[in-house]
């Protein structure tokens, strides 16, 4: 690890029957340790189920080889509560280590429910070593606006008395993820009867989903038919109804649609969190 050394001199002198000081400026300089790491990733964000590329970037800056190179990325494992700790990213490489960009093994690394840990035998003096892999987002990720996921490297070796760490941030995406269900009732219907076309949307995204417009071509066309958006009236001359395509709304309506952002709720028991997306209902009745 990289230790930042800063100096200032003081000199006293006296002119005639007087003592004065002045102060030099603050002198830096960089003490190298022997390795130095550097973690990043391909991403910037993240989703739920998300396969994020790691690297783990090694330079040997000493005199001589160093042997049994450790790297163990603690996959982001974070505190819920004094007696549970989660780990919200899975190992699931493969791992690839380069030498001095060349590509040069598959790296079979210990993996623990925590932590995943990579063991170089030998790296010269001079070297780089880059180690890339992957991990996928599982369900112990904050999914909410501005949630992260901040995971750290170590990194040992032979005769380095200080483990050398450096960490890397991920940002949670904003996202809508809409999904839409649709019924009809009753199911059975005769001539002349009314028939309900029920549609459930649901937004399981952090970011609510705006200026949503829902299309359908019914066949047969019902007559007369009635518009509510959870459960207030919608007048006819804000959605468009013709040969038996519904669009709402239409467009210049003051209508608009917003289906609200999820949910998410952490169970402190398991650390996982659970999903509860945002609704909006929509009910379509006419004479069939």
């Amino acid at each position: 690890m990289a230790t930042t050394i800063t100096n200032q001199a003081t000199l006293t002198y006296n002119f005639g029957t007087q003592t004065a000081t002045a102060e030099s400026n603050i002198a830096t300089a960089i003490l190298q340790g022997p390795i130095t790491a550097e973690k990043s990733s391909l991403d910037t964000d993240y989703t739920e189920g998300e396969d994020i590329t790691y690297f783990v970037n090694l330079t040997n800056s000493s005199e001589s080889a160093l042997t049994n190179v450790t790297v163990t990325d603690d996959l982001g494992t974070y505190a819920v509560s004094p007696t549970l700790s989660v780990t919200p990213l899975t190992y699931t490489g493969p791992a690839q280590l380069f030498i001095n960009g060349i590509p040069t093994t598959v790296l079979v690394p210990t993996v623990t429910a925590s932590s995943v840990t990579f063991t170089i035998p030998s790296l010269s003096s001079g070297d780089n070593a880059l180690i890339a892999y992957k991990a996928t987002v599982n369900g112990n990720a904050p999914l909410a606006t501005a949630s992260t996921v901040e995971n750290t490297v170590s990194v040992t070796a032979d005769g380095i008395v200080e483990t050398v760490t450096d960490s890397h941030i991920l940002t949670v995406e904003n996202y809508a993820d809409v999904e839409i269900v649709k019924a009809m009732s009753p199911s059975t219907v005769t001539d002349g009867s009314t028939l309900t076309y029920s549609f459930e949307i649901f937004n399981y995204g952090n970011t609510d989903a705006t200026n949503v417009v829902l299309t359908d071509a019914f066949s047969p066309a019902p007559t007369q038919i009635t518009v509510t958006v959870n459960g207030d009236p919608i007048q006819a001359s804000e959605y468009s109804y013709v040969n038996g395509v519904l669009t709402l709304p239409t467009q210049g309506a003051a209508t608009s649609i917003t289906v609200p952002a999820a949910t998410f709720t952490q169970d402190p028991s398991t650390g996982e969190f659970t999903t509860v997306p945002g609704t909006v209902s929509i009910t379509v009745s006419g004479t069939i």
